[in-house]
This record gives C-alpha cells, structure tokens and sequence, in this order.
C-alpha cells in the first residue's frame, strides 16, 4: 500500500487527504472509496488514460484507492495526480521515499499535462501549516506567485514531474507576478450639499459602521452610497489573498484572473434570495461573503424579502457565516460594511412637500415593518436626504469623496464621565437599548479620532445621538 497526501479545498479552508492506492492481484478493476464524489468518481477514465499516453502501463491488477479521513466528502479533480503516482510507485517507476513531505493535488488530461485546479490558495496555506512541499500543475502559476510561492513546485504534465522526483529534471521557476494598480479615478463626481450625509459617511467608513440613508428619490442617496468605497484605504496584500481564496471558491477566477485590487462592492438586486444572500446548499458563498472586507449596498432596502434580511442578524454580529449542511458545514468570513439606501413609503414622497404621497395605510404599514425591529438595531448610523435647498441648488457642485483614509480603532479614545452621564440621560429619554448605547458610543470614539480629540465629550456624544434612528423616527409618524 502507496500513502500520497493530497488535499480538497471545502469553501476558503484546505483540508489534507491521505490518498492510500493498493494494487493487488485479481481480476482487473479501479475502485474509489472514502465517499467520493462524481467528479472523483470520474478521475479511472483520466488517470487510465493519462498513465498510457505519458509512456507507463496502467496495471492489470485490482486497484483500490482509499481517501481519508472516509466521512468526509470530497469534490473536485484534486485527487488525479496523487492516484497516479500511488500506482507509479506500486510499479517502482517512483521511489516512495520521493513522495514522503509532500502535497500533491492535479487535475490530468487524456494526454497527461496537468489543468489548472481551483482552491490552489487554500491548499498552498495547508501545506505551509503542515510544514510539507506543495505540488501544483503549472497552470495554478498565478496563486502561487501571489501565495509567495514558499515551499511549491509547479509542473507542466505526469511525465514531468516522474522525472523531477527522480532527480533527472528540474522544476519550471515561479512566474513574476506583479500587482496591478487600482484603477484611476477618470472623475471625481460632483456633488451638490448633503453634508450631513457626506460626513455621517466619512465616520462611518473610518469606523466601519453600518448606515442607513434615509430619504425621498432624487436626493442622491445611491450616488453616495456607490462612491463610499474611495473612502476606504487599499486592499493589503493579506486582504487579496483572502478575496482571491473566496472568488476560487464561488467560481469568479480564470487562469489569467489578475489578483483583486479593489474593496469589493456588492449590490444585490432586492428580489435576491436568501441562499443568494447568504450562500446556497452546494456550499457557494452568498453576497455577503463576495462583499468581504467591501460595502454591502442594499439599494431599496424595504423592498428585499424578510427572510433574507433578517439572516443578516448573525453574520453582522459575528462576522461570519455559518453553511450547515447534512454532510459538513462551511464557515465564510462576513466582514463587511453594510450600508442601506430607503424611501419614506413606497412611492418615496410621505411628508413630502414637493410631491402628495399616494401609499394607502395598508402599503405604508408593510413597508414600515421593514424598518423596525432588531435588524435595525445593528445600524449604527442613520442620516436623512431632505430634498436640496434653493440656496444648495445655486451652489457650485464639489468633488466628493476625499482621499481614503485608514479604518480607526473603535476602542481607542477614553470617554469623559460628563459624555457618559449625557448619554445615560438621552438613553432614558430616547428608550435607547444597550446595543443602542454601545453602538452610540463607538460611532461617538469614531467620531472623536476623526476630530483629533484626546477623549470622547459631549460635544462627540451629542454628534453620535444626531445620528440615532430614534432621532429619525418622527419622519415616519
């Protein structure tokens, strides 16, 4: 029995696979256990046929592939490459001690070259974990580089790499990769007064707090939204491994896909469902997931489905989600910025002076459901888009945002006994909840880094309440 490590990629984690190939004698067979999936099921035709075409005889004799640990599935074409060299090293054209330290994973042609696999980041971070060498088809040079390529070996084909462990070939270099830029800007937008809202947007991105914009069409409500993300400062290079292992794993990558430069920004159709939100059955990362580290716009936000909204709750206070399912669960990080775009009533104009809203009790009392509750909670901060003045019309539009600024510390700045006591009063006054005054008193910390104060006062404190829903709520009496 032939022991090759390999390993599967199960959402943005990397798990290793011990691929045990026995050859024994009796009638010619190829057996796969250790619940396989289709696509493994598959990999008989593909390694019989690649072993034949790289110029070694495929045994016939039973082989038995086992991959372990057994309970857990496995998908994908990972496991070719490891079956293959199992029975290379069964027939002594591999020395066993070559395949000792090392991970293989490697999708095999007919002919024997070695595809591009998906989940190569994953298992690249599995194999440095477990102190072992990686070997990858060549077509996964892109990961590798941008993984820093420590301890990986890429190959072109089967025969190749036979001859590499035999010490008769060498390994092809890692390609040069080089980080693309961010895009240019082309043209700053102009945008014309708000700025109340501009600012509740400059605290929120620095402190990466949840907003809701509230306000009637036309007030510029989306624009904002959408040209949040120049607040945010660059992506490190850590942050695009992570986005780069999170695309692999919806399926977002080629083999020529550049690495992500830009903070994602995710705006899903409100007629989204909540496996779409969240993320399927099959284990493929909803919305919130592809907004990692990015915005989550929510455009319309009453008018997505309860369900799908109130599945939000775990992941904004736990920054991940949890993919249950009756053969594993997955875990994917959530850590995004959710901001939130919505009308006064379904026809935008209630309270309106410039339009009569034509909503009746029914359609204003089902929209305003959406509004309520603990979901709302989780926003930190709340503005209201009046319609512009005559005197803000007049004005000269002004390029907005600035220049992107680094995310804060939300614990960093102490708080005055006075700024306490305020907001332990407006707590009374306004039937604040806790989350309500924690979440006050971090935009308030945010909001005292950004103006350079050495503590948080009241002057902050009072800054935070303005911001409040309850605040808010007379606009929709």
């Amino acid at each position: 029995m032939i022991l090759v490590y390999s390993g599967v990629a199960a959402g943005i984690e990397g798990f290793l696979i011990e691929v045990e190939v026995d050859v024994r004698p009796g009638l010619p067979g190829f057996e796969i256990v250790g619940l396989p999936s289709k696509t493994v099921r598959e990999s008989r035709e593909r390694v019989r046929s690649a072993l034949r075409n790289s110029g070694f005889k495929f045994p016939a004799q039973k082989v038995v592939v086992n991959l372990a640990p057994a309970h857990y599935p496995k998908d994908g074409s990972y496991f070719d490459l490891p079956i293959a060299l199992g029975i290379l090293a069964h027939q002594g054209s591999i020395k066993p001690q070559a395949l000792k330290g090392r991970v293989f994973a490697g999708e095999l042609s007919l002919s024997g070259t070695l595809k591009r696999i998906s989940g190569a980041l994953s298992l690249a971070e599995l194999a440095k974990a477990h102190d072992l060498q990686l070997i990858l088809p060549e077509a996964n040079g892109r990961e590798a580089a941008l993984s820093g390529g420590e301890n990986m070996v890429l190959t072109p084909s089967l025969s190749h790499l036979v001859q590499f462990l035999a010490g008769r070939a060498a390994a092809p270099g890692l390609p040069q990769l080089t980080l693309p830029q961010p895009p240019a800007s082309t043209e700053q937008p102009l945008v014309k007064g708000q700025a109340q809202a501009k600012r509740a947007l400059e605290i929120a991105a620095r402190g990466r707090h949840h907003i809701l914009l509230l306000g009637p069409p036309g007030v510029g409500k989306t624009l904002l939204a959408t040209q949040a993300r120049r607040l945010l400062p660059p992506l490190s290079r850590e942050e695009m491994l992570t986005l780069s292992k999170i695309y692999e794993a919806a399926g977002l990558t080629s083999a020529d896909s550049p690495p992500p430069v830009q903070r994602p920004l995710r705006a899903p159709h409100h007629s989204v469902s909540q496996a779409g939100l969240i993320g399927s059955r099959s284990g493929r990362p909803g919305e919130i997931t592809l907004a990692h580290l990015g915005i989550l716009l929510l455009d319309e936000f009453p008018e997505f489905s309860q369900s799908a909204l109130q599945s939000l709750r775990e992941p904004l206070d736990h920054r991940e989600v949890h993919l249950a399912r009756a053969e594993h669960s997955l875990t994917y990080p959530a850590d995004f910025w959710l901001i939130a775009t919505a009308n006064p009533c379904p026809c935008g104009y209630f309270g309106s002076s410039v339009r009569l809203c034509t909503c009746t009790s029914h359609d204003l009392a089902r929209y305003r459901r959406k509004l309520r509750g603990p979901l709302l909670d989780r926003f930190d901060l709340f503005c209201y888009l009046a319609p512009l003045s005559p005197k803000e019309l007049e004005e000269a539009p002004r390029p907005w945002p600035p220049s992107p600024g680094e995310f804060l510390r939300r614990d960093a700045a102490p708080v005055d006994q006075k700024a306490l006591n305020f907001l332990y009063q407006a707590q009374r006054s306004l039937g604040l909840s806790v989350r309500a005054v924690d979440s006050t008193l971090r935009t308030a910390r945010t909001i005292a880094q950004l103006d350079g104060a050495c503590q948080v006062g009241e002057e902050q404190v009072a800054e935070a309440l303005q911001y409040r829903w309850e605040t808010h709520e007379h606009l929709l009496a």
